[in-house]
């Protein structure tokens, strides 16, 4: 064999992992969502790359062998960190501090990296601006978990010519008055993944007491923006399904660093707008002006 042809067949070799193996996906649980990005997945895998199986479970390595480990949730990610793989884990449709919650929890893991659902500060902090031209003090509420996204909002909010006022609070008992601090120094507040700020049980009276005080609230869900925020950006499971496909096609098992979503979408509540007396830019021009800013990390 020349020597060309034996550095090409080895080449290959080298990178064939990488190309084609198979994946065990774990899932938090089998609600719709999940099931929505089981499936996005399964369609934009290629390069000899498929799902082995889907459980809410780990199946021990010598009886279902595994290239790659695939979990879509906190919880899932969670489980399979607790089975103590040495396989390399994508975490997925998960916020970043369960992210790094999850690793600061393990014992010894495999490398791990992640597709977030946090939307980056300056894609959020551009959509801020191309809602609100004139507004300049967003108000952002955080507790222990996404306290430390207020370096990183501050600094984005400041390239668009905002200030961020930010209050923290450490339970439930503390959010609707540290909200009402926040909001008396704020014309806009800005939610981000938090399960303690926004549970299911605090959502509602958050939502009436910012509309309270006529400061519309931007979101991070389809459902938040349902449930009376003025507008969300967000990606659906699919779109993480598409991305996370996407990141094993090209990359395999070796993965790169965690990183925001790629895709996104793009929610206004009319109705809120109306009662606010505000009269917005058209969802889907919004959404392409978001697209094409330059500001995706």
């Amino acid at each position: 064999m020349s020597r060309p042809a034996l550095l090409l067949l080895l080449f290959f070799l080298l990178h064939a992992k990488a190309w084609a193996g198979e994946i065990a996906l774990i899932l938090a649980d089998d609600s719709a969502p999940y099931r929505e990005f089981a499936s996005s997945l399964q369609k934009n895998l290629q390069a000899g790359w498929k799902i082995a199986y889907t459980d809410n479970n780990l199946r021990p390595a010598d009886r279902q062998p595994v290239d790659l480990i695939v979990t879509a949730g906190s919880g899932a990610l969670r489980t399979a960190l607790a089975a103590n793989p040495k396989i390399p884990i994508l975490a997925t449709l998960l916020p970043e501090y369960s992210y790094q919650a999850a690793l600061v929890e393990a014992r010894a893991p495999p490398p791990v990296s992640a597709i977030y659902l946090d939307q980056p500060a300056k894609r959020q902090a551009r959509l801020l601006r191309l809602l609100f031209p004139e507004v300049r003090r967003v108000g952002l509420l955080v507790s222990d978990q996404s306290a430390p996204q207020i370096a990183s909002f501050r600094s984005a909010l400041t390239l668009q010519r905002m200030q961020l006022h930010s209050e923290q609070a450490s339970n439930e008992q503390q959010i609707l008055p540290t909200l009402e601090n926040l909001l008396a120094r704020s014309e806009v507040l800005l939610a981000v993944p938090d399960a303690l700020i926004y549970s299911r049980s605090s959502i509602r009276p958050l939502l009436i007491t910012a509309y309270r005080f006529q400061r519309p609230v931007i979101g991070f869900s389809a459902s938040l923006a349902k449930a009376g925020a003025l507008a969300a950006l967000y990606s659906t499971p699919a779109q993480i399904g598409r991305q996370a496909g996407t990141l094993i096609s090209t990359h395999g098992n070796r993965l790169p660093p965690p990183r925001p979503p790629a895709e996104y979408s793009l929610t206004i509540n009319q109705s809120v707008a109306d009662a606010f007396g505000l009269r917005l830019p058209d969802e889907t021009d919004l959404l392409q002006k978001l697209l094409t800013s330059g500001t995706e990390e």
